[in-house]
């Protein structure tokens, strides 16, 4: 269990102040570095507390270049690699995944952080819908290759979600949206973010011997770019939600708790909220969580990504 003293209103300074140790000499991969992301804030909050060097992960070189430059005009001594990686192409993932197994010894933490919204349909250069391919398929084999290389000794994996897979789980008969309709894309969406929950118990499974901790995380909602391009009134009317906005500090609190705290280890692989360990129940327990549902998702992934992982 987590510092039961955390919760919505605690901020990722709070918690990386406390877990200072934990945070020291590590080697830190992120995904989704933007000036106006979760990732970068995720970043700021621990760069006061010596990491090795944080591995900035992101599409658009930009927008890798304009994080680098905020980060080192706060920190000028802060180790920074950038890494130029488009998650929804299976070519770019594992060029990305090689550059970074080549030239570095070790990867403690991954965070899998990067994320968007399909609203209309749309498939990556390998044919496969945009949201799950970005969101869950990029994630699962730079994970896998990391896993291979640079993580082959254990770390932590942190996978983002959203309360989104709440909502509905994997569309096991038509995964890629081939004959089901799409709509806004909340159906896939939601599809993506129960792969990253299942994907955290996953790995947790199959690699909690070697030294593996991974955890599935909601940080809230914050207003993010990805937030701004959505219809927020929208989707609490849909989905009968309320609105509780956390600043960008508050968001990624839980990150650091997922990705250093040491108290969760005996908690591998589940899914965090407000700095706590949160047991996924309810109707959504069906789909998101069970021996069953993980490996059927593995499998899914590996027929997609072509290629098979222990």
């Amino acid at each position: 269990m987590s510092n039961t003293s955390w919760n919505h209103t605690t901020t990722s300074d709070e918690v990386a102040t406390t877990l200072s140790s934990h945070i020291r000499g590590k080697t830190i991969l992120v995904t989704g570095i933007s000036p106006d992301g979760l990732g970068l804030d995720f970043c700021r909050a621990i760069a006061p507390h010596s990491p090795a060097l944080l591995i900035l992960a992101a599409r658009n070189p930009e927008k890798i270049s304009a994080s680098q430059t905020y980060l080192a005009n706060l920190f000028p001594s802060l180790p920074l690699k950038p890494l130029v990686v488009d998650l929804s192409s299976l070519s770019s993932v594992r060029s990305a995944a090689a550059e970074i197994n080549d030239s570095v010894e070790k990867v403690d933490v991954l965070v899998n952080n990067a994320a968007m919204h399909a609203h209309t349909l749309s498939r990556s250069v390998d044919g496969i819908e945009m949201s799950f391919a970005t969101n869950h398929l990029g994630h699962f084999l730079l994970t896998n290759l990391l896993l291979n290389g640079a993580m082959k000794n254990g770390g932590r994996v942190v996978n983002v979600t959203s309360n989104s897979f709440r909502r509905g789980g994997i569309v096991w008969d038509d995964p890629n949206f081939l004959n089901t309709p799409f709509g806004e894309g909340w159906e896939a969406y939601s599809q993506s973010k129960t792969s990253n929950v299942l994907f955290s118990a996953a790995l947790a499974e199959k690699f909690g011997s070697k030294g593996v901790y991974s955890y599935s995380l909601h940080p809230g909602l914050i207003n993010t770019a990805m937030a701004k391009k959505m219809d927020m009134d929208d989707f609490a009317v849909r989905f009968n939600v309320n609105l509780q906005w956390k600043s960008f500090a508050q968001g990624t609190a839980t990150h650091v708790v997922a990705a250093f705290d040491p108290a969760i280890e005996p908690q591998n692989g589940q899914f965090l909220a407000d700095c706590q360990v949160k047991p996924v129940t309810g109707d959504e327990a069906a789909w998101a969580t069970g021996k069953e549902n993980w490996e059927r998702l593995w499998k899914l992934s590996e027929d997609f990504v072509k290629e098979e992982f222990p």
